[in-house]
C-alpha cells in the first residue's frame, strides 16, 4: 500500500467471491448498491447499501459480491500508527461515516484531499460500535447454505431467488475449481442440467 490508507470504490457486473485468507491490512467495506456477504468465522453476514462491515488485520475472512453491486473498501495499513478495532463485525454508520464515503466518491477530489478525509474517518472508526448479530436475512443464507452443502431440500426458504442462484453458481465454481467434472456439479446444484449449468457460469467474472 502506497499511502496508510486507501480507498477504493468498485462496481461488479459479474458475481464474484475471494477464498478465505487471512487480512494482512485493516478494512472498512461498504455497499452502495446491490449486497455483499462477507464470511468471518463460521457465519456469513449479507452487508445491503448503507451498512458497513469491519475487518481486522489477520482476520481469516472472504467475500461475495452479487452481480450488478457497487462496493467501497477502505484499507488501513498495519503502518498505522491508531490502535485500530482487532474485533470484527458490522459498524454503527454513523453521519460524519456516510458523508465520508458519499465524498469520497467525489471525482474531484485532490490526493490530498482524500487523505484527509479518510484521517478523519479513521478517527471515527477507532470508536464506532461493532455488533455480530445476525440479521434474520442473514440467518436465512446461512441455513439456505448449510442446505447446499448437505445436498438437503430447501423447505421454505427466504432467500430471494437471485441470491440462491448467485450462490448456487459460487458453490458449483467451486467444485470445478477443485476438479470435479461438470455432470457431477449439475447433479449436485441443478437437477442434472449440464447446459443449465454452463450457462450460468456466465455470471461468473
Amino acid at each position: 500500500m502506497k499511502n496508510a490508507i486507501t480507498f477504493h470504490s468498485e462496481t461488479h457486473s459479474h458475481l464474484f467471491y475471494t477464498a478465505r485468507k487471512k487480512k494482512n491490512h485493516y478494512e472498512f467495506v461498504s455497499v452502495l448498491t446491490g449486497a455483499a456477504l462477507i464470511r468471518l468465522g463460521k457465519w456469513e453476514y449479507l452487508v445491503l447499501p448503507g451498512e458497513g462491515f469491519w475487518l481486522p488485520f489477520d482476520a481469516l475472512s472472504s467475500i461475495t459480491i452479487v452481480p450488478n453491486s457497487s462496493i467501497s473498501t477502505v484499507k488501513f495499513s498495519v503502518r498505522t500508527r491508531e490502535l485500530l478495532q482487532s474485533h470484527g463485525g458490522y459498524v454503527e454508520m454513523s453521519p460524519l461515516l456516510l458523508a465520508g464515503l458519499q465524498k469520497l466518491q467525489s471525482s474531484n477530489l485532490t490526493e490530498l484531499a482524500e487523505q484527509r478525509l479518510l484521517q478523519v474517518m479513521q478517527d471515527e472508526l477507532l470508536t464506532a460500535s461493532l455488533h455480530t448479530e445476525l440479521s434474520v436475512e442473514s440467518k436465512s443464507i446461512n441455513s439456505y447454505l448449510s442446505s447446499l452443502t448437505d445436498a438437503k431440500e430447501t423447505v421454505d426458504c427466504q432467500v430471494s431467488p437471485d441470491m440462491m442462484m448467485a450462490l448456487k453458481v459460487r458453490e458449483a465454481d467451486k467444485m470445478r475449481k477443485s476438479g470435479a467434472k461438470d455432470e457431477m456439479i449439475a447433479k449436485r446444484y441443478f437437477s442434472g442440467n449440464v447446459q443449465l449449468l454452463q450457462q450460468v457460469f456466465s455470471l461468473l467474472k
